[in-house]
């Protein structure tokens, strides 16, 4: 497991650089590691998992029609496009062969299905991301690297972990 620091790349046409300044998230253990997987752009990609969350909410309420699954399947494109630009290349590839753009007049039940799939696949990325992510911060405070504020609970500055944590 790593996490990199690089610096800034802009994001989309021109704009300010998203996230925490160059901050990469190694996913997996070292094969997948040594493909390449990797989340480049972290709080792009929790946006982007957020918004796909909130969508496939709507589509699965009382309510939801044809009109609502257009409007879904627009920001279901739009989200699958952020996904793909916030991650390495072998995982956008991976996003392009399973989650295909959704065509707009797809109706209700392509869409619902759709999005419940991409929800899964990025479920399982944000977990990987997410756990990266504290373990890394478990090993820094180990490390007293962290400010004292910071520092997961149970951790001193030459405390091993608590019991139980």
């Amino acid at each position: 497991m790593t996490i990199r620091r690089e610096p800034p790349r802009p994001y989309g046409r021109g704009g300010a650089a998203s996230g925490p300044s160059g901050l990469i998230v190694v996913i997996g253990d070292a094969e997948e590691s040594r493909r390449g997987y990797e989340v480049t752009s972290p709080t792009r990609l929790l946006r982007a998992w957020r918004l796909l969350t909130a969508v496939n909410e709507e589509l699965h309420a009382d309510g939801a029609d044809e009109e609502g699954a257009r409007r879904a399947a627009k920001i279901f494109n739009a989200v699958r496009d952020e996904a793909v630009h916030s991650i390495s290349a072998p995982l956008a590839e991976e996003v392009r062969v399973l989650l295909p753009p959704l065509d707009e007049d797809a109706g209700l039940a392509a869409a619902r299905v759709t999005c419940s799939s991409a929800l899964g696949w990025l479920d399982g990325l944000m977990a990987s991301m997410l756990t990266q992510l504290a373990g890394q911060g478990d090993r820094l405070a180990h490390d007293n690297l962290l400010p004292p504020g910071d520092r997961p609970p149970g951790r001193t500055s030459q405390s091993r972990p608590a019991p139980g944590r």
